[in-house]
C-alpha cells in the first residue's frame, strides 16, 4: 500500500524524523534508477527507505533471487511496507545501528547501498560513521547512491571515502534535490 502525498505530509507533521514534505518525485525515482543495473544487483541495503517510494520501483526489476534489507526508524512507514515483496527484509530501527544490524541478518556484501536518510538530522561523527558503515558493506564496484538530499552538505564526506562521486540535481522534485552517485573502488 502506498502513501498518498496527503498521508506522507501527515507523517510529517507527527514525525520529526521525517524530513521530506512529500515523497521523493516520480522524476527523482527515473533519474535513480537510470543509476542502476538492475540485473546485475544481487544485494541492496536501503537506509530511510520512508513509505518504498523507491523501494517498490526497485524491487520490481531486481532478479528474482535479489535480496534486500532496508532499514527504517518510522513506524508507520515500516507498516506500510512491510509484506511488500518476499524478499524485503525489513528492520525497524536507526541508520546508525547499520552494522549491528547487518550482523544479526547475516546480510552478504552488497552491490548497491541507497541512502535518502536526512542527513542535516545527524552530528557530523554521525553521518561520517552511516557513511563508512555503508561503504563497509559494498562489494568493489558496487555504489552508494544518496538521493532526496536538499544541499551537498554530504559531498565532503563521500568523497572522503569514494573516488568517483557523481552528483545530479533534480529540480522537479517537490522541494528541488541532489543525488549523489558514489562508485566502492575495485581492487
Amino acid at each position: 500500500m502506498a502513501f498518498s502525498r496527503r498521508q506522507f505530509f501527515g507523517a510529517f507533521l507527527a514525525d520529526r524524523g521525517v524530513a521530506a514534505l512529500q515523497p521523493s518525485s516520480p522524476h527523482l525515482i527515473r533519474r535513480l534508477l537510470r543509476h542502476i543495473e538492475a540485473a546485475k544487483v544481487h544485494a541492496v541495503i536501503e537506509l530511510g527507505p520512508g513509505e518504498g517510494v523507491a523501494t517498490r520501483p526497485l524491487l520490481a526489476v531486481l532478479p528474482a533471487d535479489a535480496r534486500y534489507v532496508a532499514i527504517e526508524r518510522n513506524p508507520t512507514f515500516v507498516k506500510t511496507l512491510r509484506g511488500a515483496d518476499p524478499r524485503l527484509d525489513l528492520v525497524e530501527g536507526d541508520v546508525r545501528d547499520l552494522r549491528k544490524f547487518l550482523a544479526q541478518k547475516n546480510f552478504p556484501m552488497a552491490d548497491l547501498v541507497l541512502a535518502s536518510v536526512p542527513f542535516t538530522f545527524l552530528l557530523p561523527g554521525e553521518r561520517e560513521a552511516v557513511v563508512a558503515a555503508a561503504k563497509e558493506h559494498l562489494l568493489p564496484g558496487g555504489k552508494l547512491i544518496v538521493f532526496h538530499q536538499y544541499s551537498p552538505l554530504m559531498v565532503p564526506i563521500l568523497r572522503r571515502h569514494f573516488a568517483r562521486v557523481k552528483i545530479e540535481f533534480e529540480p522537479l522534485n517537490v522541494m528541488p534535490c541532489f543525488l549523489f552517485d558514489c562508485t566502492a573502488v575495485r581492487t
